[in-house]
């Protein structure tokens, strides 16, 4: 019924403040105030240009700005999907990823318009390529060999090799270093994620170095200008973050975490070693946030694409070629039903004819049944089946009364949540659905991962992150009551179920971690499966929708809920109409 102790726990504080100071208040001119961060001040702001991977419209493009976050451009015309970035030393030509000719390869083109280049080719899945600093050859991550390894080539293409042939398990994110010595790359070879260098002039039986050398996950390294530190991601402190050491290859030196976001990836140096940009993970969004080298308080790049995977910074000016905005279309024309004025309500729920549910109501909100339909479309078109096509759970009935594993006042209710299959399996038996976990903000999330039914790189993507076991065993034996553990990086292709709702408007929830129903302990409070499409609407505003209001009086009556046991704070978040009494909540209301 509680989603989060910690969600709970900073409402109460936050409330706590509003009550306190809840009174007429007259403002006064700050004279001390200063500007939160150095990007006010004009001699602080980076220099250069940030390359960014990110979706807009339900494509990836890739994208150009100043680090103040202004003149956002599109780069990657007549090239979509793109994703990974690389801006040549020169700042002439882009490399990039891209599924244009069917599978993931590696391509080239002028910075400021003109015809891509194929690299690869025959590969099944190549990218991540970064250039040499002479801008003569490109390291990048394929598949070729039945493993992502470290691969390195000639800038058009030509003499392309395997650094990492040896080693059967994932090498990945490679990153060559300013003295054109060494390539760092990540590995799952040691059983977590670790950073290796391996000589970049190696040609074969190539020696890795283990520059982490820790039981923690370290991914993602990427070399200051000067070559003397590395920035990294790591989960060392427990939280996904960024940290910056000074490198020596007898390991990392003088390890220090510089972001304390939540859930931060992909770090990029400025030119001038003063700045580095990353990605960092919210519920919905994943900007693009910069922060000085040697730590503070990070700030956003506002204006752009709110959905980054990744960044890079570019010494020279990038000439536009397309507006991004035009990019930014629906995804599909959503028309809702409207319920006859008689009603009371402007939406009725419409019956969903596309999906089997083994009983309850297959019915969703009318608003949002069209985004269902176009979501169950898209999947079945990325992984080759109709995932969608079994539910577990749609609307509920309005007078169902729950227990400690679900919730009364379900968006379920409102005809706005969807439970899909808990998992999947195909007809030769192999498994079909992994979830990887995330901790943001004080939140544990699951992202839901389904194999392709094709193989061959003509759809999804390698699996980098190692999937999360809630099996008993996992529970209690392996994670010792921790609520799970690691499983082994699985081969093969998979495709990214949670991003895909994500588009269509359909946000994952977080795990229960309450004393009545804690994820650690029960499954069933993991909630991997539900997914709810909330149009900026409060639990009670959605049902008002579908429901008239002589309907919703005995379901929406604040002093039966308190007693029922949901606390003000949720109470007051789902909407529900406070009485008079209750008057420190009608404050913090509207």
């Amino acid at each position: 019924m509680f989603r989060s102790r910690f969600l709970r726990s900073i409402f109460a504080v936050v409330a706590f403040a509003c009550l306190a100071f809840a009174q007429p208040v007259v403002a006064q001119p700050c004279a001390d105030c200063q500007p939160a961060q150095g990007f006010a001040v004009a001699a602080l702001v980076p220099p250069g240009r940030l390359v960014v991977s990110a979706e807009s419209g339900g494509a990836w493009n890739i994208f150009t700005a100043d680090p103040g976050g202004n003149a956002w451009q599109r780069l990657s015309v007549n090239a979509t999907p793109a994703r990974d970035p690389a801006v040549s030393p020169d700042g002439k030509t882009l490399a990039f990823r891209s599924k244009r000719d069917g599978v993931w390869e590696i391509y080239a083109m002028p910075v400021n318009g003109g015809v891509a280049t194929r690299l690869t080719r025959g590969m099944t899945y190549s990218g991540a390529p970064v250039w040499s600093p002479d801008g003569k050859r490109i390291a990048f991550e394929s598949y070729a060999h039945g493993d992502l390894d470290i691969w390195v080539m000639n800038a058009d293409g030509a003499q392309p090799l395997d650094l990492t042939e040896d080693e059967k398990t994932h090498d990945y994110a490679p990153a060559w270093s300013p003295d054109a010595k060494w390539i760092a790359f990540t590995s799952w070879r040691t059983g977590t994620q670790q950073i290796f260098i391996v000589a970049a002039d190696c040609v074969k039986a190539c020696n890795a170095i283990n520059l982490s050398q820790n039981k923690h996950d370290d991914q993602e390294p990427a070399w200051s200008p000067n070559g003397k530190k590395l920035a990294f991601v790591s989960d060392r402190d427990g939280q996904r973050a960024i940290y910056v050491a000074d490198f020596s290859t007898n390991g990392l030196k003088n390890v220090r975490r510089i972001t304390f976001s939540g859930w931060d990836d992909q770090p990029a140096w400025s030119p001038d070693g003063q700045w580095i940009a990353f990605v960092s993970a919210r519920p919905t969004r994943q900007p693009i946030y910069i922060v000085a080298a040697d730590g503070g308080v990070p700030r956003i790049v506002e204006n752009g694409p709110t959905m980054a995977s990744s960044v890079a910074w570019s010494s020279d000016a990038l000439a536009n070629l397309d507006d991004p905005a035009a990019d930014a279309r629906s995804l599909f024309k959503e028309q809702p039903d409207l319920a006859p004025a008689s009603s009371g309500h402007p939406y009725e729920l419409r019956r969903i004819t596309s999906a089997r549910l083994e009983g309850g109501l297959s019915k969703l909100s009318s608003r949002v049944a069209d985004s269902f339909g176009a979501l169950q479309t898209r999947v079945k078109q990325e992984v080759g089946y109709d995932f969608l096509a079994i539910l577990s759970d749609l609307a509920r009935p309005l007078d169902l009364r729950c227990d400690n594993t679900c919730d009364t006042l379900s968006w379920h209710k409102a005809g706005r949540a969807v439970d899909t299959r808990l998992d999947y399996t195909d007809a030769r038996g192999i498994g079909g659905l992994e979830i990887v976990r995330e901790d943001q903000q004080g939140e544990t999330f699951f992202r839901v991962y389904l194999r392709t039914a094709a193989q061959d790189g003509s759809m999804g993507e390698p699996l980098k992150e190692a999937p999360w076991d809630l099996s008993y065993r996992a529970r209690w034996v392996v994670g010792r009551g921790e609520g799970g553990a690691k499983k082994p990086v699985p081969y093969g292709f998979w495709v990214d179920l949670t991003e895909l709702a994500r588009q269509y408007g359909w946000e994952r929830i977080s795990a229960h971690d309450d004393d009545e129903l804690d994820w650690r302990t029960n499954k069933l409070g993991a909630e991997y499966w539900h997914f709810q499409k909330q149009h900026g609407l409060n639990w009670y505003q959605a049902m008002r929708e579908v429901y008239a209001e002589s309907d919703l009086k005995s379901l929406g009556e604040w002093d039966a809920l308190g007693r029922a046991g949901y606390d003000p704070y949720l109470l007051y978040l789902k909407g529900i109409p406070a009485p008079a009494k209750a008057w420190q909540w009608n404050i913090l209301g509207p």
